[in-house]
């Protein structure tokens, strides 16, 4: 294990962790009440404090790169990179969606769906099976959302919007502590860090303009 700071914005505040070398993780959440780019610095700071650790202590870094909120998104990846600016550090990009599925408990190989609001009759979706992706991140409209249940869900919130037959599992553990146990996994398989990316690029998943041309109808 290296030791891994990683941030993820886009579902609502902030989100954190640290894995140290040792085994021992740190995780921290922020709270709505202040603005994000106030909240990062002090949050991830407030992990290194917690973990003994300094920056140049780092090995790796982690971002949350989307579907999710654009602002919450562009933050995250400009937070990162000026970090990141000085320390050159490999960089571990995460699917939002993936981070979601990670807080709930599922019986058994049953599928569960991620299903994320994603505004102007939008919805971010994925699927997992355990450990695999059955169907990948995606921007859809609800109408196609609904055809591929009943099942499921989960998200930061139940839908506003009806999903007639599917059922919503709540998160039973925190988005910070859900981004720690999916960088571990993934921290397992990595190769060689050399080529990986330094700087997180968002995955804004736009649908295509006939999705929203037929929801505009």
């Amino acid at each position: 294990m290296k030791n891994i700071l990683a941030l993820d914005i886009a579902f609502g505040p902030a989100s954190a962790c640290l894995l140290r070398r040792d085994g021992n993780t740190f995780t921290a959440d922020g709270a709505d009440d202040r603005p994000h780019s106030q909240a990062i610095m002090p949050l991830l700071q407030s992990l290194l404090d917690e973990s003994g650790l300094d920056w140049t202590d780092l090995d790796m870094l982690a971002a949350g790169v989307g579907p999710g909120s654009f602002t919450g998104l562009r933050i995250a990846a400009a937070t990162l990179a000026g970090i990141n600016s000085s320390l050159d550090l490999p960089l571990i990009e995460l699917s939002s969606l993936a981070i979601s599925a990670m807080q709930v408990e599922v019986e058994g190989d049953a599928p569960l769906f991620v299903v994320e609001d994603g505004r102007s009759g939008l919805a971010y979706c994925a699927c997992y099976q355990g450990d695999r992706v059955i169907r990948a991140d995606a921007c859809l409209i609800w109408d196609k959302v609904r055809l591929l249940g009943p099942a499921s869900y989960t998200a930061h919130r139940a839908s506003k919007t009806e999903l007639p037959g599917w059922t919503f599992s709540a998160p039973v553990i925190s988005r910070a502590q859900a981004m720690a146990q999916l960088i571990a996994s993934r921290a397992e398989t990595l190769g060689d860090t050399a080529s990986m990316p330094r700087f997180a690029t968002p995955a804004y998943l736009i649908a295509s303009q006939a999705e929203r041309n037929v929801q505009s109808n």
